[in-house]
């Protein structure tokens, strides 16, 4: 109640200034104008609706409302490569029109908890969880929040609006004795990161009474149309929404329209004492859930009948009470159902669900498991995820993948599995047994360069193989309080050599040194802290998000002889920090630094650093900062026993893209990316890299360009798959 008032005395002082004001908002005077006072008479009420926006985004607390959804799907287009669709949108390929109804008993609790039970559904072909997740998605939109869709979108309410945003006033309405102002919102630079539409905005309240946008999400070009409560007890709150969503991939068009109203039984407002002096959650959990439970089917037409708002067309009650027949209800006397269905499994990503256990395998032929660098050339990896969940959402993890490097034509395995025993704590014990990068020792590396100091052949001249990198990794993370992590380990590594022949006498020494295994035992030791930490829980499970500040990592290792066969006894210390920072306009500078060194080396030791390594296998485009060199040569990460690097990344939706004037390829473009990348060690005292990046939802591609020294050295691409990273 207590907030009801203050937001009337907000809209009472608010009329009160625009009364006084000498921009009045009457019909002569609005019509009057031309375009340009147009656009700053819209741009005056948009003033006063941001203004206000920020005081309603958090208003509400709770609602309990009975929400009704009529969806018709219609697969207009399509090629073999529909086969895929299922990991892109949710559609069901085996009927082409399906038309179904939905009523679900959907509760919020401030911050973030929805939770949507179906009590009824009614259709052709009744719709999947994906189904329905898809519609909800949409309409759980805030449209008082600066962004939507977890930050997919620029809302025209945000505070930086005006920069994104040009606004026209198109007219004047008189609705049921109220003037609704009609305002068009058009973005300056074309992004998928904002949308266009109409704004309607209730004269003196100067609150939102429906929004007609258009956009693009993900994979599908939408447009949204919601109608909210002219009731003063929820006039935050939609009562009507109609959503048109087309998605245009690999050659096929898949049409959905959705339809839905809202009939709240409970509306709670924030109550104004709970917000003072209260600081801001770091928890960001959207506890968004569907019922678990079995939805009933429902055929009753007079149940849908109290139900619907309007009535079902005739091409819908034809759809809705026909049963389609599908293809697969068909003698198939080619076995081409049998083809589809073998390529679909050998091709696509495996998922299966069983109660509490989980496999997720990537496909034998999966092209989208395909990646290409220019140090690595094609690579092509195998993953399986295999979970158990327990109580209280401890789970068991077996995490098994192979990958092939075709440049180097190296062969990587790994096999893991975790224990998760505390998710609210992110306490994991991990073991893993893998195969690492290969590389030479210390030992190995000194001593051919001496050899060589007088030789007209130089380190690469000898084109030895590496030596062969095995181990195993047991080791624990646990969080002490928010945002810090202590981490503890033990490894076994044994190092085998390769024999390669060469017509170059390395000597004697080395030529020992190349014969002989080497094994090591470390006891490690680290913390990663990050002050201010925001999280989601997933049930007991908590997941970091982000900060506002940098990530700071330290970590000590120490080789201990004896143990088994080990003989190394030398310390590894390695520091890092990182951190994205936001520049607004959805741009953001990402900076990488770290720096290590061995010390007390009274053995030999391979320079295998944890931060400081070589990436097999190309990132997706959601790798956490980009902190990697793609051009570097192998030899150089073993080379030296310290080393300093630092990298940079700036992203953007708006930089060279932005240029073109073909607004199908930039509408396509999600974001770019600008990089930056330094290296000093003592026996390469510089080393940069340059490079340009864009990606989507697909793909990620980059283009760089490696320096030695200041003197160009190489250029090279990067291609990865964004899907199923």
């Amino acid at each position: 109640m207590r907030r009801i008032v203050t937001i009337l005395a907000l809209i009472l002082i608010t009329v009160s200034v625009i009364a006084n004001s000498k921009n009045t908002y009457s019909n002569k005077t609005l019509l009057s104008h031309n375009l340009p006072a147009k656009n700053v008479e819209a741009d005056s009420i948009m003033r006063i609706v941001i203004s206000s926006a920020a005081g309603y985004e958090d208003a509400v607390s709770k609602y309990d409302a009975e929400i009704y959804i009529k969806g018709h799907t219609e697969i207009l287009k399509h090629n073999f490569l529909i086969r895929f669709a299922n990991h892109l949108f949710p559609v069901d390929r085996k009927n082409k029109d399906i038309v179904f109804e939905m009523v679900s008993q959907s509760k919020f609790n401030a911050p973030n908890t929805y939770l949507h039970n179906f009590k009824a559904v009614n259709g052709n072909s009744i719709p999947n969880s994906s189904k329905q997740q898809e519609v909800l998605n949409y309409l759980n939109l805030n449209v008082y929040s600066p962004t939507a869709y977890n930050e997919g979108i620029l809302m025209p309410v945000a505070s930086n609006a005006f920069s994104l945003y040009n606004f026209t006033l198109e007219g004047i309405q008189d609705t049921a004795g109220l003037k609704i102002y009609k305002i068009r919102f058009m973005p300056k630079i074309w992004s998928q990161k904002l949308v266009c539409g109409d704004l309607y905005i209730i004269d003196k309240s100067w609150i939102i009474d429906k929004i007609d946008m258009n956009g693009r999400l993900s994979f599908a070009e939408f447009n949204l149309v919601m109608t909210f409560s002219r009731d003063f007890r929820r006039f935050i709150l939609p009562e009507k929404a109609d959503l048109f969503l087309r998605y245009h991939v690999l050659g096929n068009a898949i049409v959905s329209t959705y339809h839905s109203t809202f009939k709240y039984n409970e509306v709670e407002w924030v109550e104004e004492d709970n917000e003072k002096g209260k600081g801001k959650s770091l928890d960001l959990t959207s506890y968004y859930r569907l019922s678990s439970d079995t939805v009933p089917i429902i055929q009753d037409s007079a149940y849908w009948n109290k139900i619907r708002d309007i009535p079902l067309t005739a091409e819908e009650q034809k759809i809705l009470y026909t049963p389609l027949e599908t293809s697969e209800a068909k003698t198939d006397t080619t076995n081409m159902t049998k083809y589809i269905e073998l390529t679909e499994q050998l091709t696509n990503t495996v998922n299966l669900d069983y109660r509490t256990t989980r496999i997720k395998y990537s496909g034998l032929l999966n092209p989208f498991q395909l990646g290409y660098s220019a140090r690595n050339g094609i690579s092509y990896k195998q993953k399986l995820r295999l979970s158990k969940t327990f109580k209280d959402d401890r789970q068991l993890r077996f995490r098994p993948e192979i990958g092939f490097v075709s440049k180097r034509k190296e062969i990587f395995f790994k096999v893991a599995g975790d224990w998760e025993y505390k998710p609210e704590k992110m306490g994991v014990l991990s073991l893993t047994i893998a195969n690492g990068n290969q590389g030479y020792s210390s030992e190995i590396t000194q001593k051919i360069n001496k050899e060589l100091k007088d030789s007209i052949f130089d380190f690469d001249d000898l084109n030895l193989k590496y030596f062969k990198h095995y181990y195993v990794d047991l080791r624990n993370s646990f969080e002490l309080f928010n945002g810090f992590q202590l981490m503890t380990g033990i490894s076994y590594h044994r190092r085998i050599p390769v024999k390669s022949k060469t017509n170059i006498e390395a000597g004697d020494d080395v030529n020992e040194l190349l014969n002989e295994n080497f094994h090591d035992f470390l006891t490690s030791v680290g913390f990663t802290y990050t002050p201010r930490q925001y999280y989601r829980m997933d049930g007991h499970r908590k997941e970091y998000v982000r900060s506002y500040y940098p990530t700071i990592s330290l970590e000590i290792a120490q080789a201990i002889p004896n143990v088994g066969k080990s003989t190394g006894n030398y310390g590894r210390v390695e520091a890092d920090i990182h951190q994205s920072i936001s520049l607004g306009l959805l741009r953001k500078l990402n900076y990488h630094i770290s720096g290590g060194f061995y010390t007390r080396a009274k053995s030999t030791y391979f320079a295998d650093f944890e931060y400081f390594t070589r990436h097999n296998f190309p990132d997706s485009w959601n790798d956490k900062i980009g902190g990697v060199f793609n051009l570097l040569k192998s030899e150089w990460y073993n080379a030296s026993d310290k080393y300093v690097q630092a990298h940079f990344m700036y992203q953007s939706p708006f930089i060279l893209f932005q240029l073109l004037e073909n607004k199908e390829a930039s509408k396509h473009i999600f974001s770019e990316r600008f990089y930056l990348s330094q290296l000093w060690t003592p026996i390469l005292p510089s080393y940069t890299e340059v490079g340009y990046g864009l990606g989507n939802n697909i793909f990620n591609i980059g283009i760089f360009l490696g320096f030695d020294r200041w003197e160009y050295q190489s250029v090279g691409f990067k291609f990865a798959f964004e899907l199923f990273q």
